[in-house]
């Protein structure tokens, strides 16, 4: 077993805190950063030479859903190859306790269908051996992971947990909302990070999610526990893809955080170049609900957006209920019988008419282009479906029918990559109530590869346009991310600090590419992402990634809260 003692030699540490870099060697013992300095005299201990590269703290990516990967991929492929070493999980009130037994498959099938994961893995490949929080924490400490794991503690499973089915139909009673205070209140105290919710989401029924139902009484108690927990923390998603509905839904949140003194984040920002009245009502929203004495942190997202839109499974669908049912039909040849079926296409075409709300932008159909490797379809590959429908002379979802029948269901559609507006990023990045990293990594996984975000980060903002220094763009990825979730000894480059590392020279990393692979448990896939060109990763003093490969070491911890250590 790796004793975690380490000599990092030669490199420039830029410490997380965001001040100067400085040149020094790091040395580590039993996981824990021992002596940083410079010449630092080798002692027995694995080397790793950091000569003309940066040694700084591992990224922290703050917005995943790895919470049921991890069990069957505790590698957490392909995050140690770009520089990451802690995940936050549970994120939009979806985690995996507490949870009856009772209540398993009724959760397996929202969080699979919110987050674009195969159910059968969720199934087969997780050990399912708790129920409670504290159960839950103990099955994570047994498991040895690639990373560090920081969890929310989940809205959806406490709810139901207390409620039932009944959690899917009403607000709580007095009696439940305590019962699920008193849950809250061991969750928190035994190490979970936070509460997490929603209340944007819809499950597989077009139904709200039970998080939807809560009424203020039951926001108000959930968050005196939140309050009573110092350095416990909340994150919401409102409804900004509803946009109407946005303001309302942030400040019902900010004003249930105000007078709590709750420090809290939230998800759906729009950061795209072409959503600059969104972008600037969301900036000047926040910061008039910080400047009443709420702590609301946006979070945001540093890369173009896109998304691949497979049809094995797919939420980007749900507002269109014919292409919705689609989705959910298993094996291509039902999908294609579907497909032929002139009732079912004649539905198609009015639900695509009458949608009015739905993750795919079929009201902007020249940004869905059509996808395909195959020769034959040289001169439609990277076209809109705008353009086939037209070339054609029939309705949009017909032309995607074809498209898919022409091609037995072997290709996919994907949206025209959007530009970010990267000098609001920039300032972003400075202002003391932001979180960076709405990743997403490890949901949608025929969709996009969320892994990999610090890495453009880093690359674009400080080495191609210049908008930022690396002191200032690795504190935001580092020791910001640890301050703000209270990930207590992590985020900085320090004596007494624990050894997560990660050292790269900045003209040798690169985002790369995303790749197909076929290793979910069940026999799907899912998008992964080529290494970035990092020296090493390093967790808990162990290296997980060292030059052009996994280690194949597990030193990662399941993480508790600064309060409970």
């Amino acid at each position: 077993m790796d004793s975690g003692d380490l000599l990092v030699r030669g490199g420039t540490v830029v410490d997380g805190t965001g001040a100067p870099s400085y040149e020094a060697d790091v040395r580590v013992r039993s996981g824990v950063i021992a002596e940083v300095g410079p010449g630092l005299r080798p002692d027995g201990e694995q080397e790793v030479d950091a000569g003309g590269a940066l040694v700084t703290p591992g990224f922290i990516e703050p917005h995943t859903h790895y919470d049921g990967s991890l069990w069957w991929d505790p590698h957490i492929d392909p995050m140690p190859s770009h520089g990451t070493t802690s995940v936050v999980l549970a994120n939009c009130g979806l985690g995996l306790a507490p949870l009856r037994e009772a209540d398993r498959n009724q959760l397996i099938e929202l969080m699979c269908f919110i987050e674009d994961l195969p159910t059968d893995a969720f199934e087969t490949a997780i050990p399912w051996t708790w129920e409670t929080w504290p159960e839950y924490q103990a099955a994570n400490d047994e498991h040895p992971t690639a990373l560090n794991v920081a969890a929310f503690f989940p809205h959806q499973t406490l709810r139901m947990w207390v409620m039932g089915a009944e959690a899917w139909e009403r607000a709580a009673t007095e009696a439940e909302r305590a019962e699920m205070a008193r849950m809250l209140d061991e969750g928190l105290g035994a190490g979970a990070f936070g509460l997490s919710t929603s209340l944007m989401d819809l499950d597989r029924h077009n139904r709200l999610v039970p998080s939807r139902m809560a009424d203020d009484q039951e926001w108000g108690d959930l968050l005196d526990v939140v309050a009573a927990h110092p350095g416990a923390t909340f994150q919401f998603v409102p409804r900004a893809f509803e946009f109407e509905h946005f303001p309302g839904d942030m400040e019902r949140m900010a004003a249930l955080c105000r007078d709590r003194g709750i420090r809290a984040n939230w998800g759906g920002f729009f950061a795209q170049e072409n959503r600059a009245k969104e972008r600037q009502i969301s900036l000047d929203l926040v910061d008039q609900l910080n400047a009443e004495g709420g702590q609301i942190a946006t979070l945001y997202s540093v890369r173009p957006s896109y998304v691949n839109l497979h049809f094995e499974r797919s939420i980007m669908w749900s507002g269109v209920e014919a292409w919705h049912e689609l989705c959910n039909v298993d094996g291509d040849e039902a999908k294609m019988a579907m497909l032929r079926d002139e009732d079912w296409r004649e539905r198609a075409r009015h639900d695509w008419d009458a949608c009015t709300y739905t993750l795919a932008p079929i009201n902007r159909p020249h940004m869905i282009l059509l996808a395909s490797d195959e020769p034959r379809n040289a001169e439609w590959a990277g076209r809109s479906i705008a353009d086939l429908a037209d070339a054609r002379g029939v309705h949009l979802s017909d032309a995607v029918a074809d498209w898919l029948l022409d091609n037995n269901m072997g290709t996919h559609l994907k949206t025209q990559p959007q530009p970010v507006d990267n000098e609001t990023l920039a300032a972003m990045a400075r202002s003391p109530l932001t979180v960076n990293g709405a990743s997403d990594a490890g949901a949608h996984i025929q969709m996009f590869v969320g892994a990999g975000d610090a890495t453009f980060f880093l690359t674009e903002m400080v080495r191609e346009l210049g908008l930022l220094t690396i002191e200032e763009a690795v504190h935001s990825v580092t020791g910001k991310q640890a301050a703000f979730f209270g990930i207590s000894g992590r985020g900085a480059v320090a004596e007494g600090m624990a050894a997560d590392l990660a050292v790269f020279a900045l003209d040798e990393i690169d985002l790369g590419d995303e790749v197909r692979v076929d290793d979910l448990p069940t026999g799907s896939w899912r998008y992964s992402r080529k290494p970035a060109g990092y020296r090493a990763t390093v967790v808990n003093g162990v290296p997980t990634w060292a030059g052009d490969r996994s280690t194949g070491a597990l030193p990662g911890e399941f993480l508790r809260n600064g309060a409970v250590g």
